[in-house]
């Protein structure tokens, strides 16, 4: 490449490891992008990886995150009564799962929950501090 030739992007490869972008792995659990983002702006969702201001998900930290959200309530996706739709090619894009939202909007309640009731705490604290 010469000085005058604009740079050009590069692809990183992870070798052996599927690596998703937001939409992917929004799909890929079969919820929505705004859940998956709430979660990453309120650091209680899957791990991610960001790469020139691109958030990517390693996709076994997607099934690790979709494996406790599911033991949170007790159903196994080994045993029968839960399993993980595969992608069709001739079938439309993935549904969502609505177990997957449920658990999903739980865990982003009780995270705001959470931080409401510790910023409570902190105002409750700097009041008395100023009043005393």
């Amino acid at each position: 490449m010469t000085p005058s030739e604009p740079p050009t992007a590069a692809l990183i490869a992870f070798p052996g490891r599927v690596v998703l972008s937001r939409p992917d792995a929004s799909r890929y659990l079969g919820i929505g992008q705004n859940a998956l983002l709430v979660m990453k702006l309120l650091a209680c969702g899957p791990r991610s990886i960001s790469m020139d201001r691109k958030t990517l998900y390693r996709e076994e930290d997607l099934d690790q995150f979709r494996q406790t959200l599911i033991g949170t309530v007790g159903v196994a996706q080994a045993d029968t009564p839960y399993k993980k739709l595969e992608p069709d090619a001739e079938a439309p894009p993935a549904p969502v799962d609505p177990l997957m939202c449920l658990l999903v909007r739980h865990l982003i309640k009780r995270r705001m929950i959470l931080i409401f009731l510790w910023g409570m705490v902190l105002v409750g604290g700097l009041m008395s501090l100023t009043l005393f």
